[in-house]
């Protein structure tokens, strides 16, 4: 094969690749965090409109998980099953949430830049506060700490 052909066989196969990261990209936006896990009820969505009620009020009564995403952060999948099996444990104990902060300004509040970023939250304060993945355990031993 010639210089030409090699040519148009990488030209090739970098359109058929690019083809499957755009596929797979909007295979994963119709199945995002708020599309799986907003029908169980399990881990909860918090918005600037619910952030005060379902977060800072409800936090007088036990810890709130609050983990600040977006849909593009590889990281933060890595997190969802975590946090929904964290919120399975723990439910009635602690509650478990997100925050998109694509869509909303609350993570200003809190000078959010980096993500995942997690804070618990209990009696309208933050508690702790980490960056990136931890274990199911740990999320747990954490939580317990604050009353779950």
């Amino acid at each position: 094969m010639g210089k030409t052909g090699k040519i148009i066989v990488a030209i090739a196969a970098c359109c058929i690749a690019g083809a499957f990261v755009v596929a797979f990209a909007l295979h994963q936006a119709g199945r995002g965090p708020d599309k799986e896990e907003a029908g169980t009820g399990i881990v909860k969505h918090f918005t600037d409109e619910n952030f005060q009620l379902e977060v800072v009020e409800a936090s007088k009564s036990r810890p709130i998980l609050v983990d600040f995403y977006t849909d593009w952060c590889l990281p933060c999948k890595m997190l969802d099953p975590i946090l929904a099996e964290v919120a399975k444990e723990l439910e009635g104990r602690a509650v478990i949430g997100k925050v998109n902060m694509e869509r909303n300004l609350v993570a200003r509040r809190f000078g959010v830049s980096r993500i995942p970023h997690i804070f618990v939250i209990r009696d309208g304060e933050v508690k702790t506060q980490w960056l990136g993945v931890l274990t199911k355990e740990d999320i747990v031993k954490i939580l317990k700490q604050f009353g779950a």
